[in-house]
């Protein structure tokens, strides 16, 4: 069933022509972030992010930044112990349309599968799809068989559907990857300038 809000709310939120220019996002690990199972996990995901990046054609590398000011991304965590983030997009109308200006990155505190913490590769797997979501794709723009996949699905199989990760039917995580469907999003939210 599709989600209702697809109806009313844009796949692609664009970045401005100024930010797109720099060929770079900043991301600021928080407070909450930098005191949290997370803390280990942002440059990890940068890099995974900016390689994939990279092997798909597309001009837009992600940085960590030592100070708030002047990173439009700043990664936080919630209270909580599920398998979802979010990016919570502030945006600006203007005579170009309308257009991001800061996005906050939450994780949830202690993502866990059922009392077991989830651990790296999967808490990797989290991050690259909030960055994702950073770059300006929102949740009608998910994916069905990548890292952008709506719903994580934590174990493979014929009665599951055998679609997508982060497991794989072996308990083992598989890195992430792009399929075409995000690929194709993101060169819409971030064309080349």
């Amino acid at each position: 069933m599709a989600d209702p809000k697809c109806n009313t709310e844009p796949e692609i939120t664009p970045w401005p022509d100024r930010i797109r220019r720099t060929g770079e996002l900043k991301v600021f690990p928080g407070p909450s972030f930098t005191a949290s199972v997370w803390v280990n996990d942002l440059d990890p995901a940068i890099t995974t992010i900016n390689q994939l990046l990279k092997q798909s054609g597309i001009h837009l590398a992600f940085k960590k930044a030592d100070k708030e000011a002047g990173s439009p991304i700043v990664a936080e965590t919630y209270p909580g112990s599920g398998l979802h983030g979010s990016a919570a997009l502030s945006v600006v109308d203007s005579r170009g349309g309308t257009s991001m200006s800061s996005v906050k990155l939450r994780v949830p505190a202690t993502p866990k599968i059922g009392q077991v913490d989830v651990g790296k590769p999967v808490r990797l797997h989290i991050l690259v799809h909030e960055l994702v979501h950073c770059i300006g794709l929102s949740n009608c723009a998910h994916s069905k068989d990548d890292v952008f996949i709506a719903k994580p699905v934590i174990s493979v199989g014929a009665s599951q559907g055998g679609k997508v990760l982060p497991l794989d039917g072996s308990g083992s995580v598989q890195p992430p990857k792009f399929g075409a469907h995000t690929i194709e999003k993101i060169k819409k939210a971030w064309p080349e300038t």
